[in-house]
């Protein structure tokens, strides 16, 4: 019982700040989701290098990644809604050849379409490739865990708000803090909540680690429906508990 409470206690700030983000009296209500038990019949892997090894079983999706991968998910996701997964980032594994034992590349696309609106087609897996998408993206942990970026796709790659290190760094971004780094050997809750302006909340996304809030743009013209991939590059990661939420 008191390893409950505790585990309420130190999940209290992320329930809470998800919570805000509905307009009373909806709530989040799952509606999708993966618990990685039962293979990757709802994922399609785009891999740059063959080697790429990825599993989906006793609750870890696992993903060793020699070089440029993204997973989709093949259901699109719309309205007012929320992802959330857990993710551990782990050494690269040595088919990385000399980004082997770095750890990088927490990143994800989503409501991402192709120009015009249909879902996003078969790709190579090379990061280059996936310019001409229409899609919000957060690089966490990029750059060898030396760079966390929200990038929008709109016709262009555009930079919306970001942390770096010195030598990466771009205007108008930060220094780059350890709650957005990867941390070895600890999990990361990220939840990434996709939901149109109202006057009294005119933010359209929010992305979220560990319940604190770490991007939050407002957009005129929103994306708000579309497809999620998990997308990483010479690293391993491995993800539980993949859920989908809407308010209703």
């Amino acid at each position: 019982m008191r390893r409950a409470l505790l585990m309420l206690v130190l999940s209290w700030p992320a329930l809470v700040a998800a919570a805000a983000d509905c307009a009373p009296p909806r709530r989040l209500q799952r509606v999708d989701g993966d618990d990685f038990r039962h293979g990757l019949h709802r994922w399609r892997l785009e891999s740059e290098d063959p080697r790429a090894l990825v599993t989906a079983h006793d609750g870890v999706l696992d993903i060793q990644a020699p070089a440029g991968l993204s997973l989709w998910w093949t259901s699109p996701i719309g309205g007012d809604y929320r992802i959330r997964f857990t993710a551990l980032a782990l050494p690269a594994p040595a088919s990385a050849g000399v980004h082997a034992g770095r750890l990088s590349d927490l990143n994800m696309f989503w409501n991402a379409s192709e120009a015009d609106g249909s879902a996003p087609r078969q790709r190579s897996g090379r990061f280059g490739d996936y310019d001409d998408l229409r899609a919000y993206y957060v690089g966490f942990g990029a750059n060898a865990n030396r760079s966390t970026r929200l990038r929008v796709y709109d016709g262009q790659r555009r930079l919306l708000a970001g942390y770096a290190d010195a030598a990466l760094r771009e205007r108008p971004e930060q220094a780059l803090p350890e709650r957005a780094r990867l941390a070895g050997g600890r999990s990361l809750a990220i939840e990434i909540s996709s939901r149109p302006a109202t006057d009294a909340d005119r933010a359209t996304l929010r992305w979220r680690v560990d319940g604190r809030l770490l991007f939050e743009h407002h957009d005129r013209a929103p994306r708000l429906q579309g497809h999620f991939a998990l997308r990483t590059t010479a690293s391993r990661l491995q993800l539980r508990d993949f859920q989908v939420l809407q308010c209703r």
